[in-house]
């Protein structure tokens, strides 16, 4: 008995490893999973990724970085051939060669990517990113307990200021600002790939720009932080500032927020630049074994559902035409007049040259500011320095 009993139960066993082995066999292979890094202070991603993973069993682990060290952390782990299968990054990113991203083939990018979108998802000559948001434009955010119709132009400005006391404040230093009051004079601060600084709109923007520090009822010293702050408590009832921070005046103030266009100059716009944010691919990705996967999330975040949703979940501008129209026939009066924002914004270079061109207008911009330089001469320092710059980091490569 005891030896038939055992020949039975070794039966019953190889019989079953068999069963388990072939209903293993039977089910779909085991979907890879993707690694993701993301800025903690841009919009989070996180539980659209959480519905990918349920909806296509393809899991996604997040890297968070802070906004300020994402660009260094990236390229440090470029350095050291340790960066993720993808990125979610603002556009410009995608001019950091260094990161040797994927070309981005035409296929993978929905048909219905607003037009504007579609310009500002290249970087060295080839789309090298997979839109998701946009935005990231200046507006006039204004108190309505305070005004009651925002001044459209900088004359206005002026006039409610002297009657009712009213004042702005924005990031005065900051070059991302200070370009869209030089968009007024229709300069592109790149053209055929090359830093276009030394012109005849630098010098009437760094000429309006100083005059406009002189107001007694601006506090250009008021940082970033400060000008949130002073806006926030009443102390000014208009701010310049971006998309980005439509949510937190929003719960603020509720219905007591006003966006508006920026002001105009003697019947010329502003022009703020506009940026998306967009999934790009490191260390050549695409080539790689985790591609389909890759396809699979760019087709998800660019599809319908999702992109009807980006405004209610994060609070961000969606890529795809048909959403964006949606959302603008939701009778939402302030959402409509953030879209509104967008009529002159203009797509922002992703040369990796912009880099430069910002640390150049910065020098150019503070040693006019301080009396040191003219306004033509500040134009010209800034060409001198962003040459200077771009062709020793040029000089520089061979030898890395």
């Amino acid at each position: 008995m005891p030896g038939r009993l055992c020949t039975t139960l070794l039966f019953l066993l190889i019989t079953g490893l068999f069963f388990y082995s072939s209903l293993g066999h039977s089910r779909q292979p085991h979907q890879k999973s993707l690694t993701i890094a993301i800025g903690l202070e841009n919009y989070d991603f996180k539980p659209l990724f959480a519905q990918f993973t349920k909806k296509t069993g393809i899991g996604v682990k997040v890297v968070e970085f802070e906004n300020n060290s994402l660009k260094s952390e990236l390229l440090l782990r470029a350095s050291n051939n340790a960066l993720p299968d993808g990125i979610i990054v603002p556009a410009d990113y995608m001019g950091l060669t260094a990161l040797n991203l994927s070309e981005v083939p035409d296929d993978w990018l929905s048909t219905h990517l607003i037009e504007q979108v579609r310009m500002n998802i290249r970087a060295n000559g080839t789309t090298q990113g997979v839109p998701i948001v946009f935005g990231n434009h200046l507006m006039l955010y204004y108190n309505r307990a305070l005004v009651s119709e925002p001044a459209r132009s900088w004359q206005q400005l002026r006039t409610q200021q002297q009657k009712l006391g009213v004042n702005i404040s924005w990031n005065y230093y900051e070059m991302y600002w200070y370009r869209a009051f030089l968009g007024t004079f229709g300069t592109s601060l790149i053209v055929d790939g090359n830093a276009n600084l030394d012109t005849p709109a630098m010098v009437n923007g760094l000429r309006w720009y100083k005059s406009l520090k002189d107001e007694i009822w601006l506090d250009v010293e008021c940082d970033y932080d400060c000008t949130v702050n002073q806006f926030l408590s009443g102390e000014v009832a208009y701010t310049i500032n971006g998309s980005w921070m439509f949510q937190r005046f929003s719960e603020h103030f509720g219905d007591k927020l006003g966006v508006a266009q920026l002001p105009s100059l003697r019947g010329e716009p502003m022009r703020s630049y506009f940026s998306s944010h967009v999934m790009a691919f490191p260390d050549n990705a695409l080539s790689g074994s985790k591609s389909a996967e890759l396809r699979t999330l760019s087709e998800f975040l660019q599809s319908l559902p999702v992109q009807s949703n980006l405004w209610s979940s994060i609070n961000a501008l969606p890529v795809d035409k048909r959403a964006l129209d949606m959302l603008k026939i939701q009778g939402i009066r302030q959402v409509e007049a953030l879209i509104a924002t967008l009529e002159y914004a203009q797509p922002m270079p992703n040369e990796a040259q912009m880099a430069f061109v910002w640390e150049a207008m910065l020098k150019g911009l503070t040693r006019h500011l301080a009396g040191v330089l003219d306004e033509h001469q500040a134009a010209h320092f800034m060409q001198h320095i962003v040459e200077k710059s771009i062709s020793y980091e040029q000089e520089k490569k061979p030898g890395q």
